[in-house]
């Protein structure tokens, strides 16, 4: 009986500092996968594609079953971004003659089960992958843009936007093998009823990885409202240095455009 308990404290130290180890270093190896029962809900009931479905980080997958939701609107779209390569020392090349880097972006607006009397709730969700690995790998950003007059809000806590999500991950070899970095449950950016951002440190890479992400966040509008309006969702790629600034804007918050930010956006459209 002494032994027994030996191993099993033992078993429970090593299994808490393994978990330490994986805290510590914010990365894991996306192993889970959703069952097909899972897939299915979230094509027949939830409405999203099959694409979608399997598109979807499990975390994010489970919390929209757990929550009844359905989709509003949804859709993706390839983008090509010319992007710059240093020919010299402090040289860039003209545009023109660099190849395309293809962009996959797209989003989604689900209607969920709300936990807030008299008031409706909205999950808005984007996403990007790097079909191939860009010229830069800087730091990167998404936004969640829509009309402050629209009635939507962001919830709130102890002075800090809740309810958000944004990961970044990387396959380093192409192979399919994803490696997901620590989710960021507060927005590098926010306006009031204007909108969120997400930043993504795109780590060095060769010619095989492929870089993709998310961003997430819950809104809420009171059931007394009703409107039709639309969600940008942009994706801001840094180039030569920095990162990509926001602004506010009458649609809502979004990615600032200049010389050395790369800017592609989708619209979502909801109706409440």
């Amino acid at each position: 009986m002494r032994l027994l308990s030996f191993v099993t404290v033992f078993l429970f130290s090593f299994s808490l500092a393994a978990t330490g180890f994986a805290e510590e270093n914010d990365t894991s190896v996306s192993k889970e996968r959703l069952t097909p029962e899972e897939l299915n809900y979230l094509v027949n009931e939830v409405g999203n594609t099959q694409e979608e479905s399997e598109d979807l980080p499990v975390e994010v997958s489970r919390r929209l079953i757990e929550e009844e939701a359905k989709v509003i609107d949804s859709g993706s779209e390839f983008m090509d971004i010319y992007d710059s390569e240093v020919t010299k020392p402090g040289q860039i090349s003209t545009f023109a003659s660099i190849a395309a880097t293809t962009l996959k972006m797209g989003g989604t607006v689900y209607k969920v089960k709300s936990d807030r009397s008299k008031e409706d709730k909205f999950y808005i969700y984007g996403n990007f992958q790097w079909l191939k690995t860009p010229s830069f790998t800087l730091v990167d950003k998404m936004s969640i843009g829509f009309p402050s007059g629209s009635g939507l809000y962001l919830p709130t806590s102890g002075g800090k936007v809740k309810q958000h999500q944004h990961r970044y991950s990387q396959d380093q070899q192409g192979n399919g093998c994803w490696i997901d970095y620590a989710i960021k449950y507060s927005p590098s950016n926010w306006e009031p009823s204007a909108g969120v951002a997400g930043s993504y440190d795109i780590r060095a890479s060769t010619s095989k990885t492929k870089h993709k992400g998310y961003i997430g966040q819950y809104v809420y509008v009171p059931t007394s409202k009703n409107g039709k309006i639309n969600i940008k969702i942009t994706y801001g790629h840094k180039k030569i240095y920095g990162t990509p600034s926001v602004s506010v804007y009458p649609a809502g918050l979004s990615i600032t455009p200049n010389n050395t930010t790369d800017t592609r956006s989708y619209a979502l459209t909801l109706s409440y």
